[in-house]
């Protein structure tokens, strides 16, 4: 089975009035922009939605605009316009990520802070916190991979982390079906020794592609 194609598009936050965009993005979501009231966190969703719009101009090039995004249930961002481009976004410290393929995908990037103490007892089975004693560096691939999953799956954190067991070797892997499915993982390696996680259904590593972008690419 070939290996599931997946572009990767990361930028830092884009810091601009919503407003500007209109062209591109949907006046509902526009809307739900300004009401956001910090402005890190309005920075972080205005710059997912201009990583959908350039995933939908490379998947469907001549695709007219603006970009209608809506909500599954459990939250999973889709397209109405372009049911057969699944995306994922994800945002941590600045850096905004959003995974686009022809299968259902989850991405997450979680860049390196201190950690609370107790959490990877909370929400880590013990054989990952034996790896976490004797590596406390792997912590964040293994909430990267976990979160991604659930999010591919579209049942988000309410799930549990402790559902998605993960070996980080020879390369992050599921250590067992969630939910009776199997799931794929691969590492994205990003521009500045970043890094974020995606997952795709079945046991086939996704191929992946990082495409950098930079707020030239979207004014």
């Amino acid at each position: 089975m070939s290996a599931p194609r997946v572009q990767v598009y990361a930028a830092r936050m884009v810091h601009l009035p919503p407003a500007q965009f209109a062209g591109r993005i949907c006046a509902a979501r526009l809307d739900a922009l300004t009401h956001i009231g910090h402005p890190d966190a309005q920075a972080a969703s205005l710059t997912g939605d201009l990583l959908l719009c350039a995933a939908v101009r490379r998947a469907c090039p001549g695709a007219p605009m603006p970009v209608r995004r809506a909500s599954a249930p459990g939250g999973k961002p889709w397209l109405p316009d372009h049911p057969a481009l699944h995306i994922s976004l994800s945002h941590s410290g600045g850096i905004v990520v959003c995974a686009a393929a022809a299968v259902p995908v989850g991405v997450d990037i979680e860049l390196p802070r201190p950690v609370r103490p107790g959490l990877a007892a909370r929400w880590f089975p013990p054989d990952e916190q034996a790896l976490l004693a004797r590596d406390p560096t792997a912590f964040f691939d293994l909430w990267m991979a976990k979160e991604a999953v659930l999010k591919e799956i579209g049942c988000g954190l309410a799930a549990g982390l402790r559902q998605v067991r993960v070996s980080l070797t020879p390369a992050p892997h599921l250590e067992a079906p969630v939910f009776g499915n199997m799931h794929a993982l691969a590492r994205a390696e990003l521009p500045g020794g970043l890094a974020a996680m995606v997952s795709v259904p079945g046991d086939t590593p996704p191929s992946l592609q990082v495409c950098p972008l930079t707020p030239a690419n979207f004014l």
